[in-house]
């Protein structure tokens, strides 16, 4: 049963979460864009915000639940 319940708390994971590499970031369970130009980001998720500055932004994946963001980053704020 314990193998169960790990596989279901992974399948039904609701937490905010962002991942930053070099020239990209994954934001998983975000719940919406509140403003977007190609210097400045802001994520809503059920925390807050999260506001991400730099150059060169692009929005390159937008699902329901994940969103991935290029570009070279100065800043980010959560």
């Amino acid at each position: 049963m314990k193998k169960f319940d790990l596989l279901d708390r992974y399948l039904t994971d609701n937490d905010y979460k962002i991942t930053i590499f070099d020239k990209r970031i994954n934001i998983i369970n975000y719940v919406s864009i509140e403003d977007f130009s190609s210097t400045r980001i802001v994520v809503r998720h059920d925390d807050g915000v999260t506001v991400i500055s730099g150059t060169d932004l692009i929005i390159s994946k937008m699902q329901d639940e994940e969103l991935v963001i290029l570009g070279n980053f100065n800043c980010i704020q959560v």
